[in-house]
């Protein structure tokens, strides 16, 4: 209690510093959790995208569809698979297009026989995509591995610029921390003296710096937290009357896992700047 209590009275009275070490620490937190959250939501697009995934067969006339079925159904890698006829198609295309019902009463049907693949692992898009081209009666294959693809060198790109900018916040709040900190151990010097003098261990003096350092960092992400989860919300409900079809990240239990894991990683923070701080300018005369 006693080292809580002077840790609360060094805040109170190195109330400018304390305020600059909050708002560094609050920015950094509050732009790591935007990443974090648009990471998860992007994730969670690249997911329903794979779990989505088909694969079309478009065949030449006259190709024998029944049999390429059968063919295809006997592949460990192929989940589901569908013969659709060219009428079958022509009638979905005039569903989704209805102007299109006109011409399609006086011009012959365009469309090809298809078959329609969906793979228990995307990741054999690739592969699969070369045993069906090489079937006999296969005129082309389609499938949205490109878009998949181009998905995932996003993510891949968001990783790297993360992991960069975690490192650049981070290092930012860890600054602020230690300079907050350094700042209440020369307000103290002359009672820290004293206290040597009186025969008071380390423990007991560097308790009070490293507890403010974990208030430091409590009262920033409770902030962040008051900042970025009300504001997350209403981006995604805002966006989701737009994007109905994008499947955003709404889980109260895993934004609470967000929200706890900014919380102990800004903790964790201020612990350790105030650890370094205590560790220069509090060392053991000898």
């Amino acid at each position: 209690m006693y080292a809580l209590h002077q840790a609360v009275r060094a805040i109170r009275g190195n109330w400018v510093a304390s305020v600059a070490t909050i708002t560094t620490m609050t920015l950094s937190l509050t732009i790591l959790a935007g990443f974090s959250l648009l990471s998860l939501n992007l994730n969670r697009v690249l997911a329903t995208l794979q779990g989505e995934l088909e694969v079309t067969v478009f065949l030449h006339d006259g190709a024998d569809g029944g049999r390429l079925l059968e063919t295809v159904r006997s592949w460990p890698e192929v989940a589901r698979s569908e013969y659709v006829g060219k009428d079958r198609n022509l009638a979905a295309l005039v569903v989704d297009i209805p102007s299109l019902a006109t011409a399609a009463q006086l011009v012959a049907n365009p469309l090809q026989d298809t078959l329609e693949l969906r793979l228990i692992d995307p990741g054999q898009t690739a592969f699969v995509r070369t045993r069906l081209e090489a079937l006999p009666g296969v005129a082309d294959v389609e499938d949205g591995s490109e878009a998949v693809e181009t998905f995932l060198a996003i993510a891949d790109a968001l990783r790297v610029v993360g992991s960069i900018l975690i490192v650049v916040l981070l290092s930012s709040a860890l600054f602020a921390i230690v300079n907050s900190i350094r700042a209440a151990i020369t307000a103290r010097e002359d009672e820290i003296e004293v206290q040597r003098l009186v025969g008071a261990t380390q423990t007991f003096i560097r308790a009070p710096f490293l507890i403010e350092g974990i208030l430091l960092g409590l009262f920033s992400a409770v902030i962040t937290l008051a900042l970025t989860v009300p504001g997350y919300q209403f981006v995604v409900t805002r966006l989701a009357l737009q994007l109905p079809f994008v499947p955003f990240v709404r889980d109260p239990l895993l934004l609470a896992q967000v929200s706890l894991l900014l919380t102990l990683l800004a903790l964790m923070v201020g612990l350790v700047g105030s650890a370094i701080s205590v560790s220069q300018h509090l060392r053991e005369r000898r």
